[in-house]
């Protein structure tokens, strides 16, 4: 599976679509909460990690998408 990360840093957008999500927040000191199963939510996104402080999982067409609260904020204005 395909990942994507939004932040928002200093006002820029950082994209970082690391290979291995788990291995990814430990080294960034985010923590994982749980595995996201709610069935209303598409298959694709069934089974995924939930990270702290960020939004997601999310449908990206062609990668599971998170972002950070700021990130959200602003792509969804």
């Amino acid at each position: 599976m395909k990942y994507r990360i939004v932040q928002n840093v200093d006002g820029s957008f950082i994209v970082t679509e690391p290979a291995d999500i788990f291995a990814w927040a430990d080294i960034a000191g985010i923590e994982i909460v749980r595995l996201n199963s709610n069935p209303r939510q598409r298959a694709e996104l069934q089974g995924q990690p939930v990270l702290k402080s960020f939004c997601g999982p999310m449908w990206d067409g062609d990668a599971i998408r998170y972002e950070d609260q700021r990130s959200n904020d602003i792509l969804s204005a």
